[in-house]
């Protein structure tokens, strides 16, 4: 694992795009939003060559640019400007320059959805810790699509995260006074894209984070399917995120909950609901590549009984 950076302010951050397109027009005012929360804002890697597939650059490009914004020593967070598709081909790019990597403190990475494959080989490879949370185009959206405010990178690190609305899915979540183990996953689609491949993570002793969107209650059930039928998945405990629609009814929401609790009900381990991170109006962040603990309230009693688990992140480690 590579040494963190002491005495770090997380406060030198760089806007990179390595996935779909974005629009150009825009960009200022997501630098200025950035800029009021006291970051160092650079656009330098911030660079767009439209593919045919609708992606910033080719594959080679995207890689290369993304590669030497790690490198980069001047740079302390690397803040993924948007989601979409295309980041799952870079991996045979950042492999071939793993050693290099290793051999530089690490830095963070903040970002969702597409950005799941970048989370997946710093987590995976490199052993860095990184941020699941909102890319920075979701702040143009702050009063409709997107409510959660803008991550403290450096608070969220010196302070941890807890969260007392874990919902227990299954028996056995129910029944655990406690569970650790290092957090890792993401977007759904592209954590199920690396089953069976050389970049499938080791689940052994992980907790999984999963969430997606777009997805109708069939194919989400197809996934969970996937999921029991693995021969090799021994995580700890799954959380699932937000799988409805941005804007969901309560019979959606219903219907979606109802599959996760079919799968909850088949499966060996602990498994848990907390539908506030992923593609919704709250994306909450959560550290990847770090330790949580599912702890239940055992010593509640009468009205201050709770049904929920509590979510703790503690501070980081070095």
């Amino acid at each position: 694992m590579n040494t963190p950076a002491t005495n770090r302010q997380y406060k030198n951050l760089a806007l990179i795009a390595c996935s779909t397109q974005f629009e150009p027009s825009q960009v200022p005012q997501v630098t200025a939003i950035l800029a009021q929360h006291g970051y160092q804002v650079s656009c330098h890697y911030l660079q767009q060559n439209i593919s045919d597939l609708g992606y910033v650059d080719t594959d080679q490009a995207r890689a290369h640019n993304l590669i030497k914004a790690l490198l980069d020593p001047t740079i302390d967070v690397l803040w993924f400007y948007r989601g979409g598709g295309g980041a799952l081909n870079l991996l045979p790019y950042l492999h071939r320059y793993k050693q290099q990597l290793l051999a530089i403190p690490e830095k963070m990475i903040v970002g969702f959805s597409d950005v799941t494959a970048i989370h997946g080989f710093l987590n995976n490879e490199l052993g860095w810790r990184s941020i699941h949370g909102v890319n920075a185009n979701n702040h143009l959206e702050m009063d409709s699509a997107n409510q959660q405010p803008l991550p403290d990178i450096a608070a969220l690190i010196a302070e941890g995260i807890t969260y007392n609305n874990v919902l227990p899915l299954n028996v056995l979540a129910q029944q655990t006074a406690s569970v650790s183990g290092m957090l890792i996953g993401g977007n759904h689609t592209l954590v199920a894209a690396t089953f069976g491949t050389h970049y499938q993570p080791d689940f052994e002793n992980k907790i999984l984070l999963l969430e997606d969107i777009g997805v109708t209650f069939r194919q989400l059930d197809r996934y969970l399917q996937q999921l029991l039928f693995l021969k090799e998945c021994n995580v700890k405990a799954i959380i699932f995120g937000q799988y409805y629609s941005m804007d969901p009814n309560d019979e959606e929401r219903i219907m979606y909950k109802t599959v996760l609790q079919q799968f909850a009900a088949q499966y060996d381990k602990p498994v848990y609901y907390f539908p506030f991170f992923g593609h919704g109006k709250h994306n909450q962040p959560f550290i990847l590549g770090e330790n949580i603990t599912l702890q239940r309230n055992q010593n509640s009693t009468g009205l201050d009984m709770t049904e929920y688990a509590t979510c703790i992140h503690p501070p980081f480690h070095s």
